[in-house]
């Protein structure tokens, strides 16, 4: 297993259904935490709060 603690991560997702279209992109900045960011129609800007605890708790650093 290596070493991530010093590596730049970033991920982008995008989506659309129905004439709806939304983004979800994720990025770590050499170990200094998770940054999830949730791009979506008018109403639902309470999904990235939501997208972010889901990540984090997908994911984990080892150390």
């Amino acid at each position: 297993m290596s070493d991530l603690s010093g590596m730049t991560g970033f991920g982008r997702a995008d989506g659309s259904q129905d004439g709806w279209v939304w983004t979800v992109e994720a990025r770590s900045v050499n170990g200094r935490g998770l940054e999830v960011r949730f791009r979506g129609p008018p109403g639902f800007d309470g999904l990235e709060r939501h997208a972010k605890a889901r990540a984090q708790a997908l994911m984990s650093r080892v150390r």
